[in-house]
């Protein structure tokens, strides 16, 4: 017998299948499948493909389980979503619940601490019990998710827009995005301060303004969430010692700290769990965050494997010692 978990977000799917020992069995990762953000019939396209790679080669009807934590969990049309689950062969009904829980199990067993997630949004919890009873942020990209990858990818744009508008060529950062956004238009050599151009520095200032122009237009034509895309341009060219870069990178840390502490009591010692590419992968916010928050803090490991853990304990009645003992191996991997 075997369980199923999925791990949905808004920039990708995963799929894991595991046998009641912990042991993997199968993999899927597809497109994002927020329908908050994606649509339904998107969404529910891209899980769908996740799972039927997951299940490749196994009996469907083997499945005792499952477990779904997916971002925008509210927004899923079950009318659309539950034909794609039958069309696969499944027929056990999945527990669909909110990422939270999910990102949390996919860093410790404990069954109390704190999450915060950052990757195209940002969200924090207090965990009690394995489940959320208290949220901050989690907003969306035009209220809320403050230093997530959106925020991220939106703050190097202004940058780049800001920086061009005046006429000047802006630093490392200001390249990056140009490169991204107008397919390496090369950057006229505009004046950086007042008065210290000649007719030449005029000219290349307002060519720069022009590319502004360009800029705005091409970011504002393309789905907002794609400026989550953008994020990766803070980190390198913060790593290339761009100052500007550096502030985003320092103001997202602060933010997402200040989003923990609405969840988190003072003097509170049970786990941090860290989820999210803008926390876990490379670049300068994740460790700043981990500086500030303190040594309790803890990387997520694989969402799709701690949906499977927890679909284990549910279908397998794994007792307390042996789900801690699988835990460490199906979130890694190993």
């Amino acid at each position: 017998m075997y369980v199923l978990g999925l791990d949905v977000g808004g920039t990708s799917s995963r799929a894991l299948l595991i046998d009641a020992d912990g042991r993997r069995a199968g993999y899927g990762v597809a497109g994002g499948g927020n329908p908050a953000a994606h649509g339904n019939a998107v969404a529910v396209a891209n899980i769908g493909l996740a799972l039927r790679q997951a299940l490749h080669g196994i009996d469907p009807g083997l499945v005792a389980g499952a477990v779904i934590g997916m971002a925008g969990a509210g927004a899923l049309d079950r009318l659309v979503f539950d034909p794609m689950w039958a069309s696969a062969g499944l027929r056990v009904r999945p527990r669909l619940t909110g990422d939270l829980g999910i990102a949390f199990a996919a860093g410790t067993a404990e069954p109390r601490g704190t999450v915060l997630i950052a990757g195209t949004g940002a969200i924090a919890a207090r965990i009690e019990d394995g489940e959320p009873v208290m949220i901050a942020d989690g907003l969306g990209w035009l209220l809320g998710d403050q230093g997530s990858g959106f925020w991220l990818g939106r703050q190097a744009a202004r940058a780049a827009a800001h920086a061009l508008s005046r006429g000047e060529a802006g630093g490392t950062l200001t390249r990056l995005v140009v490169d991204a956004l107008l397919e390496g238009e090369p950057l006229p050599q505009g004046r950086r301060t007042a008065g210290q151009g000649d007719g030449a520095g005029e000219t290349a200032a307002e060519e720069l303004r022009e590319l502004a122009i360009r800029l705005v237009v091409r970011a504002q034509s393309r789905p907002t969430l794609e400026l989550a895309r953008l994020a990766p341009l803070v980190s390198r060219a913060a790593a290339e010692g761009d100052p500007v870069a550096l502030e985003i990178a320092s103001t997202a840390a602060r933010l997402l700290c200040e989003t923990v502490a609405e969840v988190r009591p003072a003097g509170e010692t049970s786990p941090i769990v860290l989820a999210g590419s803008v926390l876990t992968g490379e670049g300068p916010v994740g460790p700043a965050v981990r500086e500030k928050l303190g040594a309790a803090t803890v990387l997520a490991g694989d969402g799709a494997g701690a949906a499977a853990w927890l679909a284990g304990r549910e279908a397998f009645g794994w007792d307390p010692a042996t789900a801690a003992r699988l835990h460490a191996r199906i979130v890694s991997g190993d």
